[in-house]
């Protein structure tokens, strides 16, 4: 009878050679969906654990004594026991810290529920009228917390009619794109995005009819045409027309 012979122990630097990916952009469709499910699921230090053993190919077997981990490695060569000590995992963990943070680069799960992706990540070449929905049901969301509003949003994401359901790191990725979008646009349109600083809060019904009459200057009759018109393209006027103002009122201040 053979004896089953234990994996080999290596060196804990050969895991810390190991080169993560540095942004959202950089992740795979697999890759994001696995992030976006340990983000989802566990508490912010537990979820980066986890996210560092995947990108290493790394199971945690056991903790040792002075906070060392036992740890499997699974490597072309094949399974190794490898033990990392609480300073090499916190390095680990310190070189995803990005994972925390949305970026200004927009990112999206291609596939949801077996329905794909009909817009573009940015929302070029998307009508106006469909960032005004999106922008809507986001706000609705961060006021009343209810995920009928996200659901809403990804019916627009993937064009799904009829029955839906998002589970929750489907969820976390809807609102992360959208963070992730609303960073973008506020960079590339800083006059319309600025700050409202510590200005109550209005109603964004009100909002959006204010961003259209400014954009038909107030004739009702290119209302269509607005709400059809690239979303860029439309945000792009808008931050015009708010530069405008802003100069405007610098001058009367003179």
């Amino acid at each position: 009878m053979k004896t089953r012979k234990n994996p080999p122990v290596i060196s804990s630097s050969n895991v810390l050679n190991f080169r993560f990916p540095k942004s959202w952009p950089e992740l795979s469709q697999k890759q994001l969906r696995s992030v976006l499910v340990f983000l989802s699921a566990y508490p912010q230090l537990t979820a980066l654990v986890k996210i560092a053993c995947y990108f290493a190919n790394l199971v945690i077997v056991d903790k040792l004594k002075q906070g060392v981990f036992c740890c499997r490695l699974v490597a072309d060569d094949g399974m190794h026991t490898v033990n990392i000590s609480s300073t090499e995992m916190t390095a680990m963990v310190d070189a995803l810290g990005w994972v925390m943070e949305p970026g200004k680069a927009p990112v999206i799960l291609e596939e949801v529920g077996g329905n794909k992706v009909v817009l573009d990540v940015e929302l070029h070449s998307v009508p106006f009228e469909t960032y005004l929905m999106l922008e809507n049901l986001f706000q609705g969301y961060l006021m009343s917390n209810n995920v009928q509003a996200v659901v809403d949003m990804a019916r627009l994401v993937y064009s799904v009619k009829g029955d839906f359901e998002l589970k929750e790191f489907e969820v976390f990725s809807i609102c992360q794109w959208f963070v992730q979008l609303k960073a973008l646009l506020s960079e590339r349109f800083p006059n319309f995005y600025k700050p409202a600083g510590s200005a109550p809060a209005i109603d964004m019904v009100d909002i959006m009819h204010a961003e259209i009459r400014a954009l038909t200057g107030g004739d009702i009759t290119k209302t269509s045409q607005v709400l059809e018109a690239d979303t860029w393209v439309a945000l792009a006027e808008l931050d015009a027309k708010a530069r405008e103002a802003e100069d405007f009122r610098k001058s009367l201040n003179k």
